[in-house]
Parts: C-alpha cells; structure tokens; sequence
C-alpha cells in the first residue's frame, strides 16, 4: 500500500510541476516533471533491466572474493608450513611438548613450576 501511496505522490508531483510553468514560467520544472513521468510510465521495464544486470555483478563479486579468499587461504597455510619447518619451537610450544616451563640454561632441565 505504501508503494501505491508513494506511486501518487509521484504523479501528482510530475503534473504539478509540468503546470507550475503557468504560473512561475520556468521551463526546467517542465523538463523535471517529463522525466519524472517518463520514468513512472517505463518503472517496470527499468526494474527488468537493472535486475539482471545487478545479479551479475553480485555473482562476479561473490566469486572474485572466494577467489581472494582461496588465494589468501592457501597462502597462508603454506607460509605456516614453512615456518613451522625453518624455525625452532616457541615457549609455548615447549611447553606444550614438555609438560613444564624450561629453564634457560638448556643443560638444566629441572622443573621449574
């Protein structure tokens, strides 16, 4: 029902601003009320137009950014792996491995907790 409402408000805008030149002689409301009507005559045929032409743009988004996002996926595990491989354990992960909180000297493994 608001569309409706919204539809009338439309027309009656378009009309009055075509008759407003009676009154103000302005030919730009003339020009503003013609496109206005124009507009309202063709909404439909406008909306088929622009539908499809949103949907594939929404589709080419949605699969360039899975395919930044496969990219960036793959990127990164592989960088993981790699320094996983090239560096040596963090405290964490000794500690993980461990069981206890190792001393710094690396000859003296006594419990420190």
């Amino acid at each position: 029902m608001k569309r409706t409402n919204t539809n009338n408000v439309a027309e009656y805008l378009s009309m009055t601003f075509i008759l407003s030149y009676f009154f103000v002689h302005n030919i730009f409301f003339v020009l503003i009320g013609i496109t206005i009507s124009l507009y309202l005559i063709n909404i439909n045929y406008i909306n088929n137009l622009i539908r499809p032409i949103n949907k594939r743009l929404i589709i080419k988004k949605l699969s360039t950014e899975s395919n930044q996002n496969d990219k960036l996926q793959k990127s990164d595990s592989s960088n993981l792996n790699l320094k996983k491989e090239n560096s040596t354990l963090t405290l964490v992960e000794e500690i993980e491995e461990l069981g206890f909180i190792p001393s710094i000297n690396k000859d003296n493994d006594s419990n420190a907790a």
